[in-house]
Order: structure tokens, then sequence, then C-alpha cells
């Protein structure tokens, strides 16, 4: 009996099956433009994102520094200014953006977002760093309440600070008297990062898996046979969104379960609230999913869509770098990007402590989004088989 012999391997053949492949997508330009388009689009995204440091974060100095004068040699005095010293540095350092103000009342500023710290320098701050120079034991501070919602930012802030102590006053110690905001408490990485991480999640997953769904049901075939009953298109599009929402709303349960059961994330406001702008959230890009549908002809379109979506709205809504950090015009592209508010509204209630009256912004701007896009959706929305 005479057993096969293993066959050789074809250099013709195998290159047969790669000219098969190459030849198949060249004809799907969506695919090959999509392989093109997007490692450039992200690559240029996060080169903007994580090209610099912080810089440029907002920030209140009051200067309560009289000076001090002492007399030096016959009919002279020296006068001492500390204080405008360390304003000055600080206005010059491109890691902040001073506003000369008011230490109390800019607390309530950097309590609704306004500022990220408030810094007060002492009426006698240059009179007792002479007298501290002259050998007298004396506890020179500064206080400084500041955000502790974001430990990138509070470092930016307080090495500008530490800084222009450090080149007015050399090796002469400074205590920065820190007070946080919002409770006074100081979070972990841990605790900062789960808001844009629950953000981010739930763009990425909401859109993707909305979009495999609503796609599989073309290629699947189904689609086309709902093309020959009576339901109308914006029918099939409403019972769509139903579905994912509901899907929606269990990734939203679960994504909550896992941040705050599991690893203990801080929620200072409201958790009703928290859950019901997470499936607003959700509910936006259950809207875009099924705009987005309309246009990609198989599930390897829509896996590349999601994507393409979420990797540069994670770059460019604060999650990794803060946005005032960026080129302005950069941050006027961020102010379009629904996860740059989906940030603020999940940082809002978790972090702050923030009511709905806080957050008016950030919800109308997520339902507006949410509405645009269903408007997109009934307006592209097929209700025939493209020939």
């Amino acid at each position: 009996m005479n057993e096969d012999k293993p066959k050789k391997i074809s250099a013709t053949r195998v290159m047969a099956v790669v000219w098969r492949v190459l030849k198949q997508i060249s004809r799907d330009r969506r695919t090959l433009g999509m392989m093109i388009i997007m490692p450039a689009v992200i690559m240029l995204v996060f080169g903007f994102a994580l090209s610099g440091q912080v810089t440029n974060v907002p920030i209140v100095v009051d200067n309560h520094d009289t000076g001090y004068s002492f007399p030096s040699g016959l009919n002279s005095t020296v006068s001492l200014h500390f204080g405008n010293s360390v304003l000055s540095l600080l206005q010059r350092d491109d890691r902040v953006s001073v506003t000369v103000g008011n230490f109390n009342t800019s607390k309530s500023k950097v309590n609704d977002g306004t500022f990220y710290a408030a810094i007060m320098i002492p009426s006698n701050f240059s009179e007792q760093l002479f007298l501290e120079n002259s050998g007298q034991t004396i506890n020179v501070s500064i206080p400084v309440y500041i955000d502790g919602t974001k430990p990138a930012i509070d470092q930016s802030i307080l090495g500008a600070l530490q800084d222009a102590l450090q080149n007015t006053l050399g090796n002469r110690g400074v205590n920065l008297d820190e007070e946080f905001a919002y409770g006074g408490v100081q979070y972990s990485g841990l605790d900062v990062s789960i808001p844009s991480v629950i953000a981010f999640v739930l763009t990425f997953l909401v859109l993707l898996i909305s979009l495999i769904i609503i796609t599989r049901e073309t290629t699947s075939g189904i689609l086309p046979r709902l093309y020959t009953t009576s339901l109308s298109a914006i029918e099939r599009l409403l019972g769509y969104s139903i579905a994912l929402l509901l899907l929606g709303i269990i990734m939203v349960a679960v994504i909550l379960v896992i941040g705050i059961g599991v690893f203990g994330a801080v929620v200072r406001g409201s958790l009703i609230l928290l859950f019901f702008g997470a499936v607003l959230y959700a509910l936006a890009h259950i809207f875009l999913a099924v705009f987005l549908s309309n246009f990609a002809r198989n599930e390897l379109q829509a896996v590349q869509i999601a994507p393409l979506i979420a990797l540069p709205s994670m770059a460019l809504s604060g999650m990794l770098i803060p946005v005032n950090s960026f080129p302005g015009w950069v941050q006027v592209v961020a102010k379009f990007i629904p996860m740059y508010y989906g940030n603020r509204l999940f940082e809002g209630i978790m972090l702050k402590g923030y009511g709905i009256s806080n957050l008016t912004l950030e919800f109308e701007v997520i339902g507006g989004i949410a509405l645009l896009f269903m408007i997109l959706a009934l307006t592209t929305v097929k209700d025939r088989i493209d020939a």
C-alpha cells in the first residue's frame, strides 16, 4: 500500500494565496482606506497629546507680602520684597497660568473647577524670612488650597511654586501648608483614574459591540429580509437602539460594580446620578454606532471604526494629559469630543461630590450629542438594499 508523500511547499501556490488576499483587500476600498488612515490619525493625535509636559494650569495667587526694610550702614536702608519675586517667577513659569486674586474667595473657584489652586503669600513673608536668616527659629509657611483630584496637575503647580521659592530664597526653607479641596481628600492614582477609565470603556465597548451587532444583521442576511416586511426604517432603528440601550445599561452596571465594589473607587456624589449619567453617555454612543453602521459594509469595517474613535478620544479628552496643556487649537478640538464631557461628568460626581446643578453643562452637552446622532441616524438609515 502506497503512502501519500507529503507535498512540497510550492512558492507558486503560496503567492497565489497572497495575490488573492491582496486583490480582495484592494477591492474593498473602505477597509484599505481604514488601514492607512487609522494608524496615521492615531499616531498624530497621540503625538500631539503626549509631546509636552503639563502647562498653563490656571491658579490664583494672593500676594499679601508688604515687604521688610532694615537699616544698612549710615543713612541707608535695604528693602526686601520676596513675595513680589515669587509672584513674578510664577507669572513667567509656563507650567501655570497665574491670576492675581483673593485667596479666601478663590477657594470657591477651585471647588467649581475654574482654578486648580489658590496660593497666599503672607503679609509678613519677607520679615519672617529675614528674621529666620538672622538666626531666629521661625516657621515660614505658604497656605495652598489645591485640587487633589489631578496628581499630574498638582505636581506641576507645586513644582512651579517650589522652583520659584528656590530661585528667590535659595536654601532657606518654606513650608507649603496644603489644604485639599472637596472635603480635604488627596486621592490615590486609582481613585482619579477610575472616572476616565469608565468613560473610555463605555466609549470603546458600546461603540464596538453596537457596531458589530448592527453590522451582523446585514452580513447574516437578516436585514435584507426585514426590508421586505412592513417594518419601517424608523421602527427598525428604534428597535435596535432600545435593545442596545438595555445591553448598555448592563455594561454600565458591570463597570460600576467592578470599579466601586472590587477596586473601591470613591463616589462622593449620588450613585443614582452617576448611573443615570453613565446610561446617558452610553446612549449617545449607541446612536453614534447606529449612525456609523449605515456606512460599514462588514464586521471588519465596524471593528476598525471603534478604535478610530475611542483612541483619539482617550488622548484628547484629558484622560492622559490635562486639556489645558494642549496647544490652543487642540483645546478647541477637545471641546467637540464627547469623552471630554464624560470625564468631567464622572469626575465631578465621583471625586468632587457634584450634583446635577454643578454638571448642567455636561448633561446638556451629552444629551445634545445623543439627540444629534439620533437625528443623523434617522436621516441616513437605509430602507432598501444597496445596488
